[in-house]
């Protein structure tokens, strides 16, 4: 006879089933993340005083001894103002940060039993907690770039955009990668690939005398002034040059691209930033459970959510 598992937190969890078990009322994760967030010790979203007390209620609620402001452990975070419940939210936030190459809001919506709009709102609040950590990369570094969007061989020719192929940016966006061989990368959506937009990015999270390695776009030659830098020629098909090479970012794109491509299918210029801090997110903390992973993302949720109007700002959500 099998063993039951007993499970003392969610970092004992490793599977989906696991935690809607454990979740399984609201009180669970009210209590859940007040520990994650505070840590056993409420503190006031408002004044940021720590001399709170709690309320008495059906709901866990706070009053500050200091603003005497009330408050829930939703307030200030991605949750406030929102009428979805917590589970929903918990079941959400795990799903989105322990598939590789994300989630649809359509098939969100079905899994959830909300509507698709619901569940795109709720998975771009989600992606604002996965803002970019603040890092320093060293030793062997590798850079590339990569476009999205602008697919003009899927478009009827009479429909074709003339000069829109290489690294134009007429219809497709930017966006420039970074990454720390057996370590973590740095991605973000660029105007352009010019070397007064990308040279300081660079600078910024590379450490000076790294080695880096790049392919022979022209922009990255002045990298050697501040870098040993090595690169590859891709367009005489040459991919490795010993330890020169940059399959490691490559391999990066690829998973992007395919969570774009199959899961997504479109992503505008305006939003590119939330999916592209998704999918950073995931890749620097893949070596974590996925319990443990959860629970970093909910730490990282003090970050008030934007309303729906925002977001769209007069365009329709994908």
């Amino acid at each position: 006879m099998c063993k039951k598992k007993k499970i003392n937190d969610l970092r004992d969890f490793d599977s989906f089933f696991e935690l809607v078990n454990y979740f399984d009322t609201e009180e669970k994760c009210v209590q859940h993340l007040a520990q994650i967030r505070w840590n056993g010790k409420a503190q006031c979203p408002y004044c940021e005083h720590d001399h709170v007390y709690e309320l008495k209620g059906k709901t866990r609620r706070w009053k500050c001894a200091e603003c005497r402001q009330q408050f829930s452990v939703r307030v200030g975070t991605i949750f406030e103002d929102s009428k979805i419940s917590l589970r929903k939210w918990f079941f959400a936030i795990y799903i989105a940060t322990a598939h590789k190459k994300g989630i649809s809001s359509h098939q969100l919506s079905r899994d959830l039993g909300v509507t698709q709009k619901t569940a795109w709102f709720m998975l771009q609040r989600i992606r604002l907690a996965f803002a970019p950590e603040d890092i320093q990369l060293t030793d062997e570094v590798e850079i590339d770039e990569t476009f999205v969007g602008g697919k003009e061989k899927n478009k009827h020719e009479s429909k074709r955009k003339p000069g829109t192929q290489g690294r134009s940016t007429k219809t497709k966006t930017p966006v420039l990668g970074i990454i720390q061989r057996d370590g973590k990368v740095f991605a973000v959506p660029v105007v352009d690939t010019k070397g007064k937009t990308i040279l300081p990015i660079i600078r910024s999270k590379v450490e000076a005398g790294s080695k880096v390695y790049t392919d022979e776009f022209l922009t990255y030659r002045a990298l050697g002034k501040d870098f040993e830098h090595s690169f590859v020629r891709h367009s005489a098909d040459q991919y490795v040059d010993g330890e020169v090479h940059t399959n490691s970012m490559e391999s990066f794109w690829a998973l992007f691209k395919r969570g774009i491509t199959g899961i997504y299918h479109h992503t505008s210029s305006k939003h590119l930033h939330f999916y592209v801090n998704e999918f950073t997110f995931r890749f620097n903390n893949r070596e974590m459970s996925e319990g443990l992973r959860f629970d970093v993302y909910l730490a990282n949720t003090n970050n008030k959510g934007i309303t729906y109007k925002e977001l769209i700002n007069k365009e329709e959500a994908k």
